[in-house]
């Protein structure tokens, strides 16, 4: 291991030109010493047989199974030679000097975990970041009262040139090796979403802060490598859900955990069945969340 740049892990599953436009952007970094990492997750379309040959530079991990993103991104960092840890998503693109920007500001990474902006294909903000789920912010409408009476609301935080939010999205987290292991990596057993909360929850136990920087941003269009098609949109609507249901029994405890699952539950089921007749993803998200669903 050194410190002297910055170790770059991407977690793939067929999200082929998304990444090729991504690791176009990481590969014209300016000033700055990086080393790519692409963990796939058996993609088994063989396509990754000529992104190898575009991209010698890329150290390529080819796992024999979609072990999801959390696990990926743990494999991906044991290869790892540099101190400084960016977990990125494939369909992310950034600026030729976005790094070297966030280095210029000359952070403790022992004490600081880091994001930036991301912005859509419009220009606009994609807010990465949020509050950690509780009863006062488990639903939309509950999110934007509990901002206001906080004095957070999103329109106040992003004229901020960097804020503390409590959690970051995984798609750029910007971390040092040291506190990433302190807090035991990227807990494995959420496949995909709520990862990022958990993380940053175990971040901020141990007196870590977490940095949104504004004056910097990177291009973000979401969906391009999770929501493909009808199947896939499916699967991954129904894992958020899915992971919601593990995070509170991994973070709240006896009678509490018990009255938040069963709030979470009874809406889920509500809202994806009132909607069912109109939507096959709200159907299909309905019939497989009850069939994966356990406390």
């Amino acid at each position: 291991m050194n410190g002297n740049g910055i170790s770059i892990i991407i977690v793939n599953y067929k999200s082929w030109l998304p990444l090729e436009n991504c690791l176009n952007s990481l590969l014209n970094q300016k000033k700055i010493k990086t080393e790519i990492i692409v963990v796939d997750n058996n993609s088994n379309d063989k396509k990754i047989l000529s992104f190898k040959k575009m991209y010698k530079s890329v150290i390529w991990i080819e796992n024999d199974s979609n072990y999801g993103f959390s696990k990926a991104c743990n494999i991906g960092e044991v290869k790892s030679k540099f101190d400084l840890l960016l977990f990125l998503n494939p369909d992310t693109i950034l600026g030729s000097n976005c790094l070297y920007k966030i280095l210029d500001k000359n952070l403790d990474f022992n004490l600081n975990v880091v994001s930036i902006k991301q912005l859509d294909k419009k220009n606009k903000n994609t807010y990465a970041y949020g509050e950690f789920l509780s009863f006062s912010t488990f639903n939309g409408i509950l999110r934007s009262i509990n901002r206001i009476f906080n004095n957070n609301t999103k329109k106040r935080l992003e004229k901020l040139d960097s804020f503390s939010p409590d959690w970051i999205s995984g798609s750029f987290v910007l971390i040092s090796k040291s506190v990433f292991r302190k807090v035991n990596m990227w807990d494995e057993r959420f496949w995909m979403y709520y990862e990022d909360m958990d993380l940053c929850k175990k971040i901020k136990k141990i007196g870590v802060k977490i940095i949104m920087i504004n004056t910097i941003s990177c291009y973000h269009f979401h969906g391009l490598s999770t929501r493909t098609n009808l199947e896939t949109k499916i699967k991954t609507k129904t894992e958020v859900l899915i992971s919601k249901i593990k995070y509170i029994n991994k973070h709240f405890f006896g009678l509490k955990k018990l009255m938040f699952i069963s709030i979470i539950y009874i809406s889920i089921v509500l809202e994806h069945a009132l909607l069912s007749p109109f939507s096959k993803v709200k159907r299909g998200v309905l019939i497989k969340f009850m069939k994966n669903f356990n406390y």
